[in-house]
């Protein structure tokens, strides 16, 4: 019998990152993001970092935007290390939100952090090989340590591709499905969702004693949910998210989870992701 543990880590922060500057083309997941929070985090003691709607993003390495990313990167790390926190909750507009929370909790942890990466992409491109430029395709990449030097030089231990397990990850770029052979990254398609249970069971026996589950809502299928940023073919239902959720979090040591790219296309759909996560946000 596995114990409920995920109350069990000490402080808590609860991080509301409406920056779409990752994704570049409008501020639609910030409006997003914040709606989500409203929902997901009603009653809490949240930090939000402000971020402005609209702003003229420049070109720089072959990435979009990614002054303005890197800017926001250090004020959201010095409002993380002002909280001292043990584990780190985040609503965020997109994927780019993750460094500076996952960057922190794996110094903290010393790299004993699982990194569960549930995302109908593998995000792992860098300027060199993104086809469209867009930081919220490079976030992990630059989490393992290679990306713009404007952003790994604010992570102090990148991850090592032994902690990243990308979760029902399915439409990958040539150079990020090479990176996923080439590096040994290790992968759960629809099996996992499956079988929530046998899932959990192996991610609690890698041998990490806390995990970190990124959750990009593109991973769920459009035909059940439309509200994702990137709407991608496949994935599993919402109810099948929702019940991996709950074994991660009854067999598992949570440190810290996140809920990026929310986009409103139906009225309905904030509450129905706040219901299937809410144990990860207690």
């Amino acid at each position: 019998m596995y114990k409920h543990t995920v109350n069990t880590m000490g402080k808590a922060m609860w991080l509301v990152l409406p920056e779409w500057q990752g994704y570049g083309l409008s501020s639609l997941p910030a409006r997003g993001a914040r709606q989500q929070a409203r929902h997901l985090l009603d009653g809490r003691d949240v930090v939000t970092i402000d971020v402005p709607d609209e702003e003229a993003l420049s070109v720089d390495g072959g990435g979009l935007g990614l002054a303005s990313l890197a800017s926001r990167l250090a004020e959201t790390r010095t409002a993380i290390q002002a909280a001292s926190p043990d584990r780190i909750f985040t609503v965020g507009a997109t994927c780019g939100v993750e460094v500076a929370p996952i960057a922190y909790l794996n110094q903290k942890y010393g790299g004993d952090l699982a990194v569960l990466w549930l995302d109908a992409h593998a995000d792992l491109n860098t300027p060199a090989s993104s086809p469209s430029g867009h930081f919220h395709g490079m976030v992990l990449r630059t989490l393992l340590g290679e990306g713009p030097s404007e952003l790994t030089d604010q992570i102090p231990r990148p991850l090592t591709p032994s902690q990243v397990c990308l979760v029902g990850a399915r439409d990958l770029d040539p150079p990020e499905a090479q990176l996923v052979l080439s590096a040994g990254i290790r992968t759960a398609g629809l099996e996992a969702f499956a079988d929530p249970v046998q899932f959990a069971r192996e991610v609690r026996g890698a041998g990490f004693e806390r995990i970190y589950l990124h959750l990009d809502l593109d991973v769920v299928n459009p035909d059940d949910f439309a509200s994702s940023l990137m709407r991608t073919p496949g994935g599993p239902s919402l109810d099948d998210l929702a019940a991996l959720v709950c074994q991660l979090t009854e067999q598992c040591d949570i440190a810290g989870a996140s809920v990026v790219e929310f986009c409103d296309r139906d009225q309905r759909d904030a509450a129905r992701v706040s219901e299937a996560v809410s144990k990860l946000f207690q």
